[in-house]
């Protein structure tokens, strides 16, 4: 091989040596995890995933040393911070048993996430017209008379409390509640009764000050709005219930964008 083709290989090896160094530039440090993390990982996922139950007693802390392959230090470690988180409840003489209140935290969390993460809000108003609008349309086929009945005094309680924000808003939900019951579906409800839970921080925090002429009008029309959905129930229109939901969901979601765009700007 010549010189001009040996200084030509030569440079075509240092330009690629290059560009692999380039391509590495997006990798970061790995964060070492300390043991007590890893464990409190895996006992908040089996506690998810219902392998570990409210009120299940867990093994001795020998027993977890041998399953989790760590030392007694970390166990401790790991099991004294779910206890402050309220997951797991420490009993003297007893053992350490999974804490009846542990979905408080489970709840607690993803209420913070959605008060920080938009996205997260919109996917959730997404699933939201999904569900309810479903469960009008088959709240129209299925509801009794004892159904219609209690939806119907609940939109009264709407209208006693239109300037009680907090009064009002848990009537509200109560009604969204209600379609769901007549559903005669318990998953679908508890369904619902999750999805409105999770959206409940940022409902309150977008009501408008109940003396202004805005609030007023926005609850008004809200009431209007829930008086047709239940019309269409009562004569058993699953069609116009499911339109009349959507339009509803679709009206009380604009308040909320704006209200998140608002905070944004601040």
């Amino acid at each position: 091989m010549d010189s001009g083709n040996s200084k030509h290989l030569t440079k075509g090896l240092i330009n690629q040596r290059d560009q692999n160094n380039e391509s590495l530039d997006e990798v970061s440090p790995i964060r070492r995890t300390s043991l007590s993390d890893k464990i409190i990982e895996q006992i908040i996922d089996l506690i998810s995933r219902k392998v570990l139950k409210p009120g299940q007693r867990l093994p001795s802390e020998k027993d977890l040393c041998k399953r989790f392959g760590v030392g007694r230090t970390s166990i401790r470690e790991a099991l004294r911070s779910l206890a402050v988180m309220g997951i797991l409840d420490g009993r003297v003489g007893e053992g350490t048993f999974v804490s009846k209140n542990n979905q408080r935290y489970f709840e607690r969390n993803l209420q913070w996430g959605l008060l920080l993460d938009r996205k997260k809000v919109e996917d959730l108003i997404e699933i939201r017209l999904m569900l309810e609008t479903q469960t009008a349309f088959s709240a129209a086929q299925k509801a009794s008379q004892t159904n219609l009945k209690s939806m119907q005094e609940t939109i009264l309680g709407m209208k006693m409390c239109v300037d009680k924000p907090s009064q009002y808003l848990k009537f509200d939900l109560k009604f969204h509640l209600l379609v769901a019951e007549a559903t005669q579906n318990s998953i679908l409800y508890n369904l619902v009764t999750m999805t409105r839970s999770y959206l409940q921080e940022w409902i309150k925090e977008s009501l408008d000050d109940p003396s202004t002429a805005k609030a007023r009008i926005r609850a008004d029309s809200s009431i209007q709005e829930h008086q047709k959905i239940l019309e269409a129930i009562i004569i058993h229109k699953p069609e116009k219930a499911r339109k009349t939901m959507r339009d509803h969901i679709l009206s009380s979601s604009k308040d909320l964008h704006y209200h998140i765009e608002q905070r944004e700007v601040v």
